[in-house]
């Protein structure tokens, strides 16, 4: 066990070794300060026995399933998430819809295709139109407080519907080390958080949503998680735009920058995970946590070299953008520590949420609601799909979708089919065994796999042709001040 590891009481709240060698009286103390205050939050509506009277929703943006240890990754310093998954129910197999943060994060909000909720990607509004998440708990009675890590959640692009109290406080903007958009550390995202629940105090019901933007490139983990996967840190490490160039010279040299470049996004991991245990610490302690249902998920994952695209997303349906992370902590963590196969998507969480809590979907929701324990029966081999977002200039110019042309996939039991409309290319793959979708089936098997993509041709292109999209514009302010911004530091003349 490593300092500040947190540690599992038998009621399933969690604690950590500093806080665990307080002496006697002062733990008793600081039980029953929190046992005041949560009596002083329950003086409303009585809830059903085991209903989550809060919900807690954090997003860890571009993290791969495959970079935290309850997912299975040997090196992976993820002790804090690792604890909160040993109290949940964790989907081993959870896909996002879409690669990209905006469209990503109004799907999480809406439970709709980006085809239906009418977002293609970063910098277009969404539409006020839909029923967004926090609207929906705002009628229910719930107080909505949300904090965004980037300005790709900016309440200009209409994201933030239905928050009683949203917070963007950017503090590292664009051009300052090398970030191409506003954003802020995962400290400053859990101090705002901490802060707010400090000020206000706990409602009688809330929904907290907070966002985590450090995995997303630049990856520049601040000190001592800089150097915990490479002890040389970031120090002569070569930018990724010129991984390429030295491929071509020297690919021994450019493999091994690409690895320090994946161990530094580890790090990156790291430090949001020791940044979330934090604020769970925090909400555990004001007696918010254990009344709550907490959901930890990712918009999505990370290329990192894998099929050419470089340290990126957004581009392609690949495993490593579109396998994401999502777990369940039901109140008090009960009935926790369960893996479960059963086929997600992005799609289902908030069906899933309203579900827990006894509240109907609104019509038109893509998704559906999820078992929250071990599955019953054999897994459904129900079709999930999915389309990327870029490229972003020379392919949007179907009418019906500004996606439509670009990648999309279908899975359905162990088997992925992928299509590239702009490219005019397929593929289908056997993730069950080649999760890393190295061996594209239409060209390495025996011919009886073309059957098999002549099933899910259709199946994906009716899904295609179902785009029905709410409008939306591109809000240009964004470019706009990115432009003058950059042109400020000497950039661009």
């Amino acid at each position: 066990m490593q300092p500040g590891d947190p540690v599992l009481l038998p009621g399933g709240s969690m604690t950590c070794p500093m806080r665990r060698a307080r002496s006697n009286r002062a733990l008793a103390a600081a039980a029953l300060a929190a046992l005041t205050l949560f009596l002083g939050s329950c003086g409303g509506p009585r809830l059903a026995e085991g209903e989550p009277r809060h919900v807690i929703l954090i997003s860890i943006d571009t993290a791969r399933a495959d970079h935290f240890g309850f997912m299975g990754a040997s090196e992976a310093a993820t002790p804090r998430l690792d604890a909160v998954a040993s109290q949940s129910v964790v989907f081993t197999d959870y896909m996002t819809v879409v690669p990209t943060t905006l469209a990503s994060h109004v799907t999480l909000m809406t439970g709709k295709y980006p085809f239906h909720h009418g977002t293609p990607r970063n910098g277009f509004m969404v539409n006020r139109e839909n029923d967004m998440l926090a609207e929906i708990l705002k009628r229910a009675g719930f107080r909505t407080a949300g904090f965004a890590g980037s300005f790709a959640l900016d309440k200009r692009f209409d994201f933030a519907q239905g928050f009683d109290h949203y917070d963007e406080d950017f503090s590292l903007l664009v051009g300052e080390r090398g970030v191409d958009q506003n954003q802020r550390s995962a400290a400053d995202v859990t101090d705002a958080v901490i802060r707010y629940v400090s000020d206000e105090g706990v409602p009688d019901r809330l929904f907290l949503f907070a966002h985590y933007f450090d995995p997303h490139q630049p990856y520049m983990a601040p000190p001592p998680f800089d150097t915990l996967h490479d002890p040389r840190g970031r120090a002569g490490l070569v930018p990724v735009s010129e991984l390429l160039r030295a491929a071509e010279t020297s690919p021994a040299y450019a493999a091994e920058e690409a690895r320090r470049h994946e161990q530094q996004y580890a790090s990156e991991i790291s430090y949001v995970d020791e940044e979330v245990g934090r604020l769970l610490e925090a909400l555990d302690e004001r007696g918010v946590l254990d009344d709550a249902l907490l959901v930890v998920t990712s918009d999505h994952g990370e290329s990192m070299w894998e099929h050419g695209e470089e340290f990126d997303h957004g581009e392609k349906v690949y495993q490593s953008t579109m396998h994401a992370l999502c777990m369940f902590r039901l109140p008090g963590g009960r009935g926790g520590g369960v893996r479960s196969d059963w086929p997600i998507a992005s799609t289902d969480v908030l069906p899933t949420v309203l579900s827990a809590l006894g509240i109907d979907a609104p019509a038109g929701v893509d998704g559906e609601a999820v078992p929250l324990g071990a599955p019953v029966g054999p897994t459904p081999e129900r079709p999930r799909f999915g389309q990327a977002t870029k490229p972003w200039r020379g392919v949007e110019t179907d009418p019906r979708w500004t996606n439509m042309l670009k990648a999309r996939c279908v899975r359905a039991g162990r088997y992925k089919y992928v299509q590239t409309p702009y490219l005019g290319t397929e593929e289908l793959y056997d993730l069950e065994n080649d999760p890393d979708e190295g061996s594209d089936l239409l060209v390495t098997g025996s011919g009886q796999e073309a059957a098999l993509a002549a099933e899910f041709r259709p199946m994906l292109e009716r899904w295609a042709a179902s785009a029905d999209p709410l409008p939306s514009r591109f809000e240009p302010s964004q470019q706009e001040e990115t432009t003058e911004r950059l042109r400020s530091l000497g950039y661009l003349r």
